[in-house]
């Protein structure tokens, strides 16, 4: 039986000595997308995540010491919240989704997914991949008695080579409409972090929503690939699936607009099919190289998640860049850098159209201050 290419480059990467439940974990892509979406302006950050490259394993070359590995405590409190929420057929979450709005009240049936060690009936990501596209074939057909409300881990396979050797997501929760003339597909998030009533993490639930745009995009270039496109509406909203604080039960944030997400993910792809063949094959040692060279684009996000964010953070400030004070001074302050910015508010006069704006603004500042 011949192989596809993906193939020998999957079996190129996670030789047979390594457990299928491994290989599996290690093919799942979700964690290089999640990485890819918390800056996607980073050229280096892009090739890291596209290549497979652990940024870890750069700062380590360049004499850094990693310090971002994942908490045990973190995974396994997830898991546990997740296993809660599909436990008994997802009784806990089809509650709160109907609670929310996001299901009618009549909605019911789960479809299952997820792999074993997490929880679900699937042996392996295969199976999983293979009982997804079965579901939408069966959804857009119409076959009688197929109309699950809610799958979890519904497992797709992006084409266009924007992951390599391949690009795999495995969605938390997907909700399916069918209270309109097509099935409607919606995206869930689940985050283990709490909803504090407005005032959760915005950073964490920006990053939530990006990647939530991902996979709308993502869902899109699926069904066009299966011919499928014509057959479901793929919802440009979505929602977010937190627990409550202090204990494991869900706080569902409804109607949560993903179309600036998605659009932002159709434009990004673009960017990652561009790095995909920008670095040399999988097995030469230069691509280390090549990601410690590419261009870096620090943000406030670097330092809860690249080991390399003291090195840029240091060039940043070396710069001037006003990102290291924050997003938001870096939105306010725009082109213009530290120093020049302390010189305009001192007094020198504007030498460009982004510096008399920012005058500008910082006098109005200034006046409604002056007010209060």
């Amino acid at each position: 039986m011949c192989r596809s290419r993906t193939e020998y480059a999957i079996s190129a990467i996670y030789p047979p000595a390594m457990s299928k439940a491994t290989q599996d974990a290690h093919r799942d892509t979700r964690r290089r997308f999640e990485q890819w979406a918390k800056n996607p302006l980073c050229q280096a950050n892009v090739l890291s995540a596209v290549h497979n490259v652990a940024m870890a394993d750069v700062a380590q070359r360049e004499g850094g010491k990693p310090t971002m590995g994942q908490s045990p405590f973190a995974i396994a409190r997830g898991q546990t919240f997740e296993r809660s929420l599909f436990r008994n057929g997802a009784e806990v979450l089809l509650a709160a989704l109907k609670k929310a709005g996001v299901l009618p009240e009549a909605a019911s049936g789960l479809e299952d997914f997820r792999l074993r060690m997490n929880g679900g009936k699937c042996k392996s990501l295969d199976e999983a991949l293979e009982r997804t596209a079965a579901l939408f074939a069966d959804l857009a057909a119409g076959k009688a008695g197929v109309q699950p409300a809610l799958v979890a881990g519904a497992t797709v396979r992006i084409p266009g080579g924007i992951m390599l050797p391949e690009a795999l997501l495995v969605l938390d929760a997907l909700v399916v409409r069918h209270d309109d003339a097509l099935p409607t597909l919606m995206v869930g998030e689940i985050k283990t972090y709490p909803d504090r009533g407005g005032h959760t993490d915005p950073t964490e639930l920006a990053t939530a929503r990006a990647q939530a745009g991902v996979y709308v995009h993502g869902l899109d270039l699926v069904l066009d690939e299966l011919d499928l496109a014509s057959a479901f509406k793929v919802a440009r909203e979505g929602f977010l699936v937190l627990s409550r604080p202090g204990f494991n039960k869900p706080s569902i944030r409804a109607g949560e607009d993903l179309r600036y997400q998605a659009e932002r993910a159709k434009r990004g792809f673009q960017r990652l099919r561009d790095a995909a063949a920008q670095l040399p094959p999988i097995e030469v040692p230069a691509r280390f190289d090549a990601i410690a060279a590419a261009a870096t684009e620090y943000c406030e996000a670097c330092v809860s998640f690249c080991d390399r964010a003291d090195v840029c953070r240091s060039r940043a400030l070396a710069s001037g860049d006003p990102a290291v004070l924050g997003d938001d001074v870096a939105r306010f302050l725009g082109a213009v850098s530290l120093p020049r910015t302390i010189e305009l508010m001192n007094g020198a006069t504007p030498a460009t159209p982004a510096e008399s704006d920012l005058s500008r603004r910082v006098r109005e500042l200034e006046a409604l201050r002056s007010l209060s």
